[in-house]
Order: structure tokens, then C-alpha cells, then sequence
């Protein structure tokens, strides 16, 4: 069952799209792997959001626990905290 996760990050959008840029390139091997279907950076009024479109709320966690994204997030000084919820369905245009 597909599931979306949802990250807001507080802080200056163009200094935090920077910072995760550096992490882009893991990330997208990674979400490969673990079943990531797609992925939305947005500007927020106060920072970014980061939407996450999941095949499975298990390859979710295996993404979160990888030790490579663990110790990327860890070097660029995130913490991540996203909020989860079951999709019913999507579609990509």
C-alpha cells in the first residue's frame, strides 16, 4: 500500500534547497531502492517542505534507517521528522 511522507524544515528555503542538493544524488539511489515513486521540494512561508511518495510504508523506514542517508543527514545537520499517511491513490500525469 502506497504511503506519503511529509518533512517541513524551518529556515531560509534557498539555504536549506542548497544543503539538501548536496544529499540529492544519494538520496535518489537510495529511494530507488527502497521503493521511493517520487519526490516534491516546495517553498513554504517559512522554509521547505519535502513530499515523498512511497510504494511501501516499509521501504519508508528502510530509507530513514539506511546508515548512508543516516550519516548524510547526520553531515549536513538534519533531523528528520516526517509525518506519514496511507495513500488511497495517485496519479502522475
Amino acid at each position: 500500500m502506497a504511503v506519503v511522507s511529509i518533512m517541513k524544515m524551518q529556515g531560509d528555503p534557498d539555504e536549506l534547497s542548497d544543503t539538501l542538493g548536496r544529499m540529492t544524488q544519494l538520496a535518489e539511489e537510495k529511494a530507488k531502492q527502497y521503493g521511493g515513486i517520487a519526490t516534491i521540494m516546495a517553498r513554504t512561508d517559512d522554509g521547505l517542505m519535502i513530499i515523498n511518495l512511497w510504494e511501501t510504508e516499509e521501504g519508508r523506514h528502510r530509507m530513514a534507517d539506511d546508515p548512508d542517508m543516516r550519516a548524510s543527514m547526520q553531515t549536513q545537520g538534519f533531523t528528520p521528522n516526517f509525518t506519514a499517511y496511507e495513500v488511497l491513490d495517485y496519479r502522475i500525469a
